[in-house]
């Protein structure tokens, strides 16, 4: 397709995604357009109108970059009392420089706000031309573009069909390995060779590199990790993972010692899981369920062969026991799971 019709097309796709997985876009475009370190969503949702933080460097000088993303259809502008709060919430956070993100457009007064303040806008089209010259989430071909699947397929979130695919049974049951996971995306080790080291110098030394991928992908079962576009290393495509804002919120409950707050945020996210939803309910239905119930449910309800259903059954209990209404009993598929007041 023609670059004109490729920037449409890429519009078109960021209305479809939801409003947290277009902010992560903003930040893929941000990480890909210019130099930046501490480039993360930002962690809670009262954050004052600033979805994306980072930290601009340049030989000469450093800055705090704030932005915000606006998801909007065409036609819904984005006005001058939107540039007036933005610039209230940079200067509330002590930011040095703002852009405003839509996929829509600004009106003469926002405009005529931003060129006093400093503020950088980028509208729908500007934003597109940046995806397409930057070849983010489009590949070129000979002047010719179409939208990369494998770029637009990291944005699909966990099913909620009949059936569940067995990616998303869980295969991880430590949660200090899925914590340490998650700092080692915060501190760059975003890719499966780097996480499996990092977590291997703070946590684990006999960790696999099989496991950075269960544990990865538990991460993004709970909502705490997002997929970010893959990567060739060594001749290897390897999936990237980015923090979502619950993961940062997470973190920094974890950070500031609110253990009740990261707790509760964890047994909100465990809940949401799918196939912990489903046995879930099998447990209120009978106050009570066995290991070898969750493994019967597992067979009816997911894609996962027999011989592995067993297998997952460990770990979906694992998980369905961290919850604080949920007490164990037993080993063995005569573990017994029963729900209390």
């Amino acid at each position: 397709m023609k670059r004109s019709t490729a920037k449409a097309e890429l519009l078109d796709q960021g209305l479809t995604i939801d409003h947290e997985q277009f902010e992560q876009l903003c930040k893929m475009v941000i990480e890909r357009s210019e130099r930046t370190r501490d480039l993360e969503l930002t962690p809670f949702r009262g954050d004052g109108g600033i979805d994306v933080h980072a930290v601009i460097d340049r030989d000469l000088f450093h800055a705090r970059l704030g932005v915000q993303a606006k998801q909007y259809a065409p036609g819904n502008t984005v006005g001058a009392r939107t540039i007036r709060g933005f610039k209230g919430a940079l200067s509330d956070q002590n930011y040095h420089i703002g852009t405003v993100i839509t996929t829509s457009s600004f009106t003469s007064g926002a405009v005529d706000s931003a060129e006093r303040d400093y503020i950088r806008l980028i509208d729908g089209d500007h934003l597109a031309g940046i995806m397409v010259s930057s070849e983010i989430g489009v590949v070129e071909d000979e002047g010719s573009y179409d939208l990369d699947p494998g770029f637009w397929k990291a944005f699909e979130k966990p099913e909620r069909d009949d059936v569940i695919p067995s990616l998303e049974v869980p295969q991880a049951d430590n949660f200090d390995i899925v914590r340490t996971v998650l700092r080692a995306v915060d501190a760059g080790a975003d890719v499966k060779p780097a996480i499996t080291e990092y977590v291997r110098t703070n946590e684990a030394d006999t960790f696999d590199p099989r496991q950075s991928d269960y544990y990865a992908i538990a991460a993004w079962l709970l909502g705490f990790l997002h997929k970010d576009e893959q990567v060739t290393i060594d001749d290897h495509d390897l999936r990237r993972w980015g923090l979502t804002r619950t993961g940062e919120e997470y973190l920094a409950y974890l950070d500031r010692g609110d253990q009740d707050a990261a707790d509760d945020l964890l047994y909100r996210q465990l809940r949401d899981v799918e196939i912990i939803s489903r046995v879930y309910n099998e447990l209120e239905a009978d106050g009570t369920i066995l290991r070898s119930d969750i493994a019967d449910v597992i067979a009816a309800e997911t894609e996962l062969s027999a011989s592995t259903t067993d297998r997952r059954a460990r770990t979906v209990g694992e998980w369905l026991s961290l919850l604080p209404e949920i007490r164990t009993s037993g080993r063995g598929p005569d573990q017994e799971y029963v729900l209390v007041e």
